[in-house]
């Protein structure tokens, strides 16, 4: 078994609900002359974006599409946008909700905004979700100057609803109106999380879509000890062995989050992949997580620092982050990941409060490479750098290390070879910092291969 299925296999595919397939191209596969699986290209996604009042949303692709439609909020009617560049929409723009067309384009959408003092102060960038299954979101809370707001948006003319179930660190919680919620036609509900439960310090939510065309991601903020505003995206569902990428800082300020949902409790170990190679996380190699617990725990400093993927692994099924709070006036969440199977685009062009973002890649098997691609918003290469990463270590890099130019609007990530690569990509400004891990655009999907009896 090579070394790209093992990590798949263990990690799980990427999260392919992040694309509506509305029609396919056949493409050739090796796995289709098995008869089980074959590649098809993605030819229409749709994606959805917070659009708040402080919120800048930049709209891109891996290769032109044919159309690009801004739908706009309750009636769903389309403004035009050019599939064939990189769109960066002010704050107040038309629209929320992104169709694109185009055979194999990779359509791919973010949003960037710094909150007022009252909201936290923070810097957030984060994915515009796709359509939501089954999702995952470790580090909420609803007390001690916290505040969580669940985000639902309905990309569809017909009504969506969704259950949302919560935990905290002594058990489920029984939380007000959490079944059954619904989201009218094209519209954006907010939830705040001290609705569903008050007075809960920290807590794990799952949503599971029950019917409709519904996309969601959490926005965090704090006012208390540790500050700030984070986008919290939704984290790999419980499994015994997955990798967060992108934790960087000091050895001291990181939370690690777990929820374990099951019976019987759960023993965790985690080990790095730094700079230096593998590491045994010091403190952090018998983690006990009691059955149905959300459990948050302070990282010591002995599990070291700098840039760093961890390697989580337990002995029953677990959901794991990390919240990264090196200084007082803002944190980063990292929420555990797929391997990209495909090239993976990183915005640079989100506004002016956002900096040029730093990459963080590891390679979790054997050493590889990745290619990294800087274009300017007509979809021009600017220039390209090859980036090696060592077996089982982690890489950082910066984007003038591809090219030293204003006009870049975006990265292309394109790993090489069969090894697997996972990756981050941390913004700051000034004190003000947010992580984003990489996800693969959504260029091709697997689907089952169905033959006539």
């Amino acid at each position: 078994m090579n070394a790209l299925r093992r990590w798949t296999d263990i990690l799980g595919l990427p999260v392919l609900a992040a694309v509506l397939v509305l029609a396919v191209a056949v493409l050739p596969s090796s796995s289709s002359d098995q008869g089980s699986t074959r590649r098809v290209k993605v030819t229409q996604s749709t994606y959805a974006c917070p659009s708040d009042d402080d919120t800048t949303r930049a709209l891109g692709q891996i290769k032109a599409g044919t159309e690009r439609r801004l739908l706009a909020r309750r009636s769903g009617e389309p403004t035009s946008s050019g599939a064939d560049r990189w769109s960066v929409v002010t704050p107040g723009g038309a629209g929320s909700i992104v169709v694109q067309d185009g055979s194999g384009s990779g359509a791919v959408g973010f949003y960037a905004s710094v909150a007022g003092a009252s909201g936290g102060g923070g810097l957030s960038v984060g994915h515009c979700p796709g359509v939501a299954d089954d999702e995952w979101f470790l580090g909420l809370g609803s007390a001690d100057k916290r505040s969580s707001t669940l985000v639902l948006m309905n990309m569809s003319d017909t009504p969506a609803v969704a259950d949302v179930s919560l935990w905290n660190s002594q058990g489920v919680v029984d939380a007000v109106h959490a079944k059954g919620i619904s989201v009218k036609p094209f519209a954006v509900r907010r939830i705040a999380v001290s609705d569903l439960a008050a007075g809960e310090p920290g807590m794990a939510l799952r949503l599971e879509r029950q019917r409709g065309l519904l996309s969601a991601v959490v926005q965090d903020s704090s006012t208390a000890t540790f500050a700030g505003t984070e986008p919290i995206e939704g984290s790999l569902s419980p499994r015994r062995d997955q990798l967060i990428p992108g934790i960087d800082g000091g050895a001291r300020g990181k939370t690690l989050l777990l929820l374990n949902p099951g019976r019987q409790t759960a023993r965790v170990a985690v080990s790095t992949f730094s700079a230096e190679g593998p590491l045994a996380a010091e403190g952090l190699q018998d983690v006990k997580v009691k059955p149905g617990r959300y459990r948050e725990l302070t990282v010591p400093a002995t599990a070291g620092g700098g840039r760093q993927a961890w390697h989580v692994t337990s002995d029953q099924p677990v959901a794991a982050a990390v919240r990264v709070s090196a200084d007082p006036k803002d944190f980063a969440v990292a929420e555990s990941g797929s391997v990209l199977d495909g090239p993976a685009v990183v915005p640079v062009e989100l506004g002016p409060d956002v900096s040029k973002p730093r990459l963080l890649l590891t390679a979790p098997g054997e050493a590889t490479t990745a290619t990294v691609v800087a274009y300017d918003a007509r979809m021009r290469e600017l220039g390209r750098t090859d980036v090696e990463i060592g077996a089982r270590t982690t890489e950082r890099m910066k984007t003038a290390s591809v090219v030293d130019d204003d006009t870049i609007a975006y990265l292309v990530v394109v790993p090489a070879g069969r090894a697997p690569v996972v990756g981050a990509a941390t913004y700051t400004d000034g004190d003000r910092v947010t992580s984003m891990r990489l996800i693969s655009a959504p260029t091709t999907i697997e689907v089952p291969v169905v033959r006539p009896d």
